[in-house]
């Protein structure tokens, strides 16, 4: 999900306009390497070194907050991630043969 997320980096920006752009930069999409520290780092107050003192909890309500915030931006149509663009095609084939 995170690599979703760091896949539309205008919805990102806007959600999150302090984004650290050279832990963005770093991020070569969809690849693996911990995404969700990554966008921790990207984010968060203190990162994922901050996050990560958290109980499970409070860093799942934090992930899904990052999720609603870059969501209500995102245009799937610029998303840049090659597994998201999968899914949402994937998922408007099935909606275009159901109408």
């Amino acid at each position: 999900m995170e690599a979703w997320l760091l896949g539309d980096r205008e919805a990102l920006k806007t959600a999150y306009p302090k984004a650290k752009d050279g832990v963005l930069k770093s991020y070569s999409q969809d690849s693996i390497c911990g995404t969700w520290e990554l966008l921790a780092d990207t984010i968060y107050s203190g990162g994922y070194k901050a996050l990560k003192k958290h109980p499970y909890n409070v860093i799942g309500k934090v992930k899904a907050e990052w999720t609603e915030n870059i969501g209500k931006y995102m245009v799937p149509e610029r998303n840049i991630s090659p597994s998201f663009q999968y899914f949402y095609n994937e998922v408007m084939c099935r909606v275009q043969n159901y109408l």
